[in-house]
Protein backbone atom coordinates (compact mmCIF):
# COMPACT_ATOMS: atom_id res chain seq x y z
CA UNK A 1 0.00 0.00 0.00
CA UNK A 2 1.26 3.32 -0.94
CA UNK A 3 0.19 5.80 2.08
CA UNK A 4 3.25 7.76 2.00
CA UNK A 5 2.58 8.78 -1.35
CA UNK A 6 -1.01 10.34 -0.68
CA UNK A 7 -3.04 7.04 -0.16
CA UNK A 8 -6.13 6.92 -1.80
CA UNK A 9 -6.67 10.59 -2.21
CA UNK A 10 -7.60 11.74 -5.65
CA UNK A 11 -4.38 14.13 -6.89
CA UNK A 12 -5.52 17.86 -7.86
CA UNK A 13 -4.30 19.48 -10.79
CA UNK A 14 -1.78 21.83 -10.83
CA UNK A 15 -3.15 25.57 -10.67
CA UNK A 16 -2.29 27.80 -13.79
CA UNK A 17 -3.17 31.31 -14.31
CA UNK A 18 -4.15 32.39 -17.84
CA UNK A 19 -2.37 35.80 -18.93
CA UNK A 20 -4.27 35.96 -22.09
CA UNK A 21 -7.04 37.94 -20.61
CA UNK A 22 -4.52 40.63 -18.75
CA UNK A 23 -2.39 40.51 -22.39
CA UNK A 24 -5.69 41.85 -23.72
CA UNK A 25 -6.34 44.54 -21.38
CA UNK A 26 -2.96 46.20 -21.57
CA UNK A 27 -2.83 46.10 -25.23
CA UNK A 28 -6.10 48.03 -25.33
CA UNK A 29 -4.66 50.32 -22.82
CA UNK A 30 -2.00 50.90 -25.15
CA UNK A 31 -3.96 50.98 -28.03
CA UNK A 32 -6.14 53.99 -26.23
CA UNK A 33 -3.35 55.93 -25.08
CA UNK A 34 -1.95 55.94 -28.14
CA UNK A 35 -4.93 57.22 -30.02
CA UNK A 36 -5.48 60.10 -27.48
CA UNK A 37 -2.02 61.24 -27.18
CA UNK A 38 -2.48 62.38 -30.65
CA UNK A 39 -5.48 64.59 -30.28
CA UNK A 40 -3.09 66.67 -27.70
CA UNK A 41 -2.92 69.89 -28.71
CA UNK A 42 -0.34 72.55 -27.99
CA UNK A 43 -2.54 75.98 -27.52
CA UNK A 44 -0.79 78.46 -29.74
CA UNK A 45 -2.51 81.86 -29.48
CA UNK A 46 -3.75 81.57 -33.42
CA UNK A 47 -0.09 81.02 -34.82
CA UNK A 48 0.01 79.02 -38.42
CA UNK A 49 2.85 76.85 -37.77
CA UNK A 50 4.70 75.79 -40.01
CA UNK A 51 4.14 71.95 -41.22
CA UNK A 52 6.92 69.30 -41.92
CA UNK A 53 6.52 65.49 -42.56
CA UNK A 54 8.88 64.53 -40.61
CA UNK A 55 7.63 63.19 -36.69
CA UNK A 56 7.86 66.44 -34.56
CA UNK A 57 9.47 65.77 -31.33
CA UNK A 58 6.39 66.01 -28.41
CA UNK A 59 6.46 69.14 -26.26
CA UNK A 60 6.40 68.92 -22.00
CA UNK A 61 5.47 71.54 -19.88
CA UNK A 62 8.80 72.14 -18.68
CA UNK A 63 9.30 73.73 -21.44
CA UNK A 64 9.52 77.79 -22.48
CA UNK A 65 7.38 78.05 -25.16
CA UNK A 66 8.31 81.43 -27.19
CA UNK A 67 5.19 82.41 -29.28
CA UNK A 68 6.28 84.79 -32.44
CA UNK A 69 3.25 85.73 -34.21
CA UNK A 70 2.52 86.75 -38.38
CA UNK A 71 3.49 90.56 -37.14
CA UNK A 72 6.48 89.64 -35.08
CA UNK A 73 4.73 90.44 -31.65
CA UNK A 74 7.02 88.13 -29.34
CA UNK A 75 4.24 86.05 -26.55
CA UNK A 76 5.75 84.63 -24.08
CA UNK A 77 3.32 82.94 -20.77
CA UNK A 78 0.20 84.19 -22.70
CA UNK A 79 2.06 87.95 -22.20
CA UNK A 80 3.17 90.40 -25.10
CA UNK A 81 6.95 90.99 -24.37
CA UNK A 82 9.25 93.18 -26.22
CA UNK A 83 12.89 91.42 -27.20
CA UNK A 84 14.09 93.41 -23.53
CA UNK A 85 11.77 92.34 -21.74
CA UNK A 86 11.56 88.35 -23.17
CA UNK A 87 15.37 88.78 -22.45
CA UNK A 88 15.39 89.84 -18.82
CA UNK A 89 12.40 87.14 -18.48
CA UNK A 90 14.25 84.21 -19.46
CA UNK A 91 17.36 85.11 -18.10
CA UNK A 92 15.08 85.08 -14.46
CA UNK A 93 14.00 81.81 -15.60
CA UNK A 94 17.54 80.19 -16.52
CA UNK A 95 18.27 80.94 -12.80
CA UNK A 96 16.11 78.56 -11.57
CA UNK A 97 15.86 76.02 -14.38
CA UNK A 98 18.82 76.18 -16.56
CA UNK A 99 18.23 72.52 -18.76
CA UNK A 100 14.50 73.47 -19.81
CA UNK A 101 13.67 73.82 -23.65
CA UNK A 102 13.33 76.88 -25.28
CA UNK A 103 10.53 76.10 -27.68
CA UNK A 104 9.87 78.72 -30.59
CA UNK A 105 6.62 78.55 -31.80
CA UNK A 106 6.74 80.76 -35.05
CA UNK A 107 3.66 81.73 -37.61
CA UNK A 108 4.89 80.72 -40.86
CA UNK A 109 4.47 83.48 -42.50
CA UNK A 110 6.58 85.04 -39.60
CA UNK A 111 10.50 86.93 -40.10
CA UNK A 112 12.61 84.82 -40.08
CA UNK A 113 14.83 87.13 -38.30
CA UNK A 114 12.82 87.75 -35.56
CA UNK A 115 12.78 83.73 -35.21
CA UNK A 116 16.53 83.90 -35.38
CA UNK A 117 16.85 86.86 -33.13
CA UNK A 118 14.56 84.77 -29.70
CA UNK A 119 16.88 82.10 -30.66
CA UNK A 120 20.58 84.22 -30.34
CA UNK A 121 18.54 85.48 -26.98
CA UNK A 122 18.24 82.28 -25.38
CA UNK A 123 21.97 81.47 -26.41
CA UNK A 124 23.56 84.80 -24.80
CA UNK A 125 21.30 84.15 -21.81
CA UNK A 126 22.89 80.22 -21.58
CA UNK A 127 19.62 77.89 -22.96
CA UNK A 128 21.54 74.71 -24.55
CA UNK A 129 18.49 73.45 -25.64
CA UNK A 130 16.10 75.27 -28.32
CA UNK A 131 13.47 73.74 -30.88
CA UNK A 132 10.97 74.92 -33.48
CA UNK A 133 7.45 73.84 -33.01
CA UNK A 134 6.02 72.15 -36.30
CA UNK A 135 2.70 70.93 -37.48
CA UNK A 136 2.76 67.70 -38.59
CA UNK A 137 1.92 67.20 -42.32
CA UNK A 138 -1.13 64.77 -43.22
Amino acid sequence: MGFRDGGFRERKAPVTLDLTPLIDCIFQLLVFFMLTASFIATPAMGVDLPKASSKAATTQRKDLKVVVTRTGQLQFERKVYTAKQLTARLQQLFKERPNARVLIQADRKSYHGTVVKVMDVARTIGFRRLGVAIQRRQ
